[in-house]
């Protein structure tokens, strides 16, 4: 239903002799249904039951560079949300955050230190920018970008055979810009695609002054969670710092109804401009969210919207729509086979990512259809997957 393989041609998916590209591409996309911990144990166990080549075959066909999985992907999203209108939805949020996977290895491209705020401390690996539509309905994974930090590096030789390729052009984003340039660059991919957005949320790492403008510049409204860093705001023609508005209106915060949390909104001005002696003023509006029982502790958030007519209860709910692609992040690295080919090819983890994104759609195009829970749906279709590998060993 979404025409995965009927989309094949104008991404590069063509072959002159071999294996059919249909069926590799059927083979890499379920092999992490299957219950397999990597792409090589797959192979060792249960590629006989569905292919006559061996592993090269998927490895080789994973490290061509003239595939572009990006647009593949986006494709997929496209057709997932006509064939459940979510264009109809009144919230359409793009949703962006990262995530870690750690890796180590002198062979593995785009390797590089990063600090893993779970855990607390800095470790080796991969980071993913992620950008996703969530709605009411679900979530749909549209971009992701590997992203290298300029700490202890360790990066294989990297060859592209024509550095225009997608794969080429993707490597020199991974190494030269950092995560805001990332998101801005995926906000202006995913809106020439023509995918229909009314709002742009992200926590406080991407709440900055740049990252807010541009979702201004595209006509939608910023929902940033922010820090308690120097951006000032003006108030009655006095700028303050978050801190310094927060000790203005800590007590005039009021109990939210049936909730344990204590809310208080302010519409200010911020000046959008980076350049000294240069204005850009705006209005936004501030909402500040504290426990009712803090015993002592400093607990207290404060989101930005640009919408200044939004509620506060709006705001949070609008917000909270993040949560679909926390759930993406742990489907991913947990069932679908998130970076788990084995391989130091960047070729092979650019493909890797945007594969994880079409497998996860193809559940949730069945979830939405059905009514059924993700992870009933994914354990279903594993099932299937599982009767039709044994039944072709057997035979």
């Amino acid at each position: 239903s979404l025409r995965v393989f009927s989309k094949l041609n104008p991404f590069g998916f063509q072959k002159r002799h071999g294996y059919y590209m249909k069926q590799i591409l059927f083979i890499v996309l379920i092999w992490p249904l299957l219950r397999s911990s990597s792409l090589y144990f797959f192979c060792g166990n249960r590629l006989s039951a569905y292919f006559s080549g061996g592993k090269d075959v998927l490895y080789e066909f994973l490290k061509r560079q003239n595939f572009n999985w990006r647009g593949l992907r986006l494709e997929v999203a496209h057709q997932l949300i006509r064939q459940h209108n979510l264009q109809n939805e009144k919230t359409l949020a793009l949703v962006v955050d990262d995530t870690i996977k750690h890796r180590r290895g002198r062979k593995v491209a785009a390797t590089s230190s990063h600090f893993d705020h779970t855990l607390g401390k800095k470790v080796m690996g991969q980071q993913v920018l992620e950008a996703g539509l969530a709605t009411q309905k679900g979530y749909a994974p549209l971009d992701s970008q590997i992203y290298v930090s300029k700490k202890k590096v360790l990066d294989a030789k990297v060859s592209f055979k024509d550095k225009r390729s997608a794969v080429a052009r993707d490597y020199e984003v991974a190494k030269k810009d950092n995560k805001n340039e990332m998101f801005r660059q995926m906000l202006k991919r995913i809106i020439r695609k023509g995918i229909p957005l009314t709002h742009v949320v992200a926590d406080s790492w991407f709440g900055n002054k740049e990252n807010i403008k541009s979702v201004l510049n595209a006509e939608l409204t910023a929902i940033f969670r922010m820090k308690r860093g120097n951006i000032k705001f003006r108030i009655n023609e006095k700028d303050y710092c978050i801190v310094e508005i927060y000790a203005l209106v800590r007590r005039k915060m009021k109990k939210v109804k049936n909730s344990k949390y204590r809310n208080c909104t302010l519409n200010v001005q911020l000046n959008l401009s980076t350049q000294l002696g240069k204005e850009d003023w705006v209005n936004v509006k501030l909402l500040f969210s504290a426990p009712s029982n803090q015993n002592g502790k400093d607990q207290w958030a404060v989101f930005l919207s640009t919408d200044t007519q939004l509620s506060a209860t709006e705001i949070l709910e609008i917000y909270a729509l993040r949560w679909g692609i926390e759930v993406y992040f742990k489907e991913i690295k947990q069932h679908l086979g998130f970076l788990k080919e084995q391989s130091g090819d960047y070729a092979v983890h650019y493909a890797s990512i945007h594969l994880c994104a079409i497998r996860y759609m193809l559940i949730a195009d069945r979830m939405m259809t059905s009514g059924t829970a993700f992870g009933k749906m994914r354990n279903r279709i594993t099932g299937q997957l599982e009767m039709l590998t044994f039944a072709r060993l057997l035979w």
